[in-house]
């Protein structure tokens, strides 16, 4: 008689590969969520104005991440990698934000390295202190982290 249950695997040893799979996917699949659960745990209970200061984006970005983003209507990768600085979050966050967007680091991009670097040799820095970085890494000022919400608007008379 044929011990093989499923691809050469007896039936036990198939019950022990299927419970690693299980709980292997179990814990991937904590990071493996769209991006609205993801972003709205890392910012629940947060005002307008704490998100603001911690981010230095402007207030209504806030309120655009919890309840309009998504792979449609993607933000900035900055504006990631802003709230990601601002609430101190690991890369493997910052990776399952970008990729609950469809994004993704790019490996050849400087930009997209200085970010990562960020994320995981100047963590606890604040947003502006990571602006610096980026400054003197020669990463354009169109990549820095809440940029675009710094910028004077003007007002026509």
């Amino acid at each position: 008689m044929n011990d093989n249950f499923i691809a050469g695997y007896s039936y036990s040893e198939w019950q022990a590969i299927e419970k690693e799979f299980l709980r292997d996917y179990d814990n991937f699949s904590l990071y493996n969520k769209p991006f609205r659960e993801l972003i709205g745990k890392v910012l629940d209970g947060e005002t307008y104005m704490s998100f603001a200061n911690k981010t230095h984006l402007s207030e209504n970005m806030l309120y655009r991440l919890k309840k309009q983003v998504d792979e449609k209507d993607p933000p900035q990768r900055s504006t990631i990698i802003s709230v990601c600085v601002g609430y101190n979050l690991d890369i493997m966050m910052a990776q399952s934000l970008l990729y609950s967007l469809g994004l993704g680091f790019n490996r050849f991009s400087k930009r997209d390295y200085a970010y990562s670097f960020l994320l995981t040799r100047c963590r606890g820095k604040s947003v502006d202190e990571c602006n610096e970085i980026l400054k003197k890494l020669g990463i354009e000022s169109k990549y820095w982290l809440g940029s675009y919400a710094k910028k004077k608007r003007t007002t026509s008379k």
